[in-house]
């Protein structure tokens, strides 16, 4: 069951629970916009949600449209640039 179900243009917030169970946690699906000039401010704005939580449990995806490492990426990119390095932080630290 699906409950605080908030959205906006990056992204859909919902707090959950799994009928039958005791489980409970925070579902986020992410979507940037590759022309989004921001992206580093929607991570920034991410790791407070997951900041201030009421559940240990948190379940992120979708689409950053930002890679990790080049091996990700089939194209013209010949070294990470400065989102790839936050998009890295952002998932080491949350």
């Amino acid at each position: 069951m699906l409950n605080n179900i908030h959205a906006n243009n990056n992204f859909i917030i919902a707090t959950f629970h799994i009928t039958g169970t005791n489980v409970h946690g925070h579902l986020t699906n992410v979507y940037f916009p590759r022309e989004e000039t921001n992206m580093i401010d929607i991570l920034n704005t991410l790791s407070l949600i997951n900041s201030h939580r009421t559940h240990p449990l948190w379940i992120t995806g979708g689409d950053f449209n930002m890679i990790t490492k080049l091996e990700e990426k089939r194209g013209a990119r010949t070294k990470l640039d400065n989102e790839s390095i936050h998009l890295k932080n952002f998932i080491q630290n949350n």
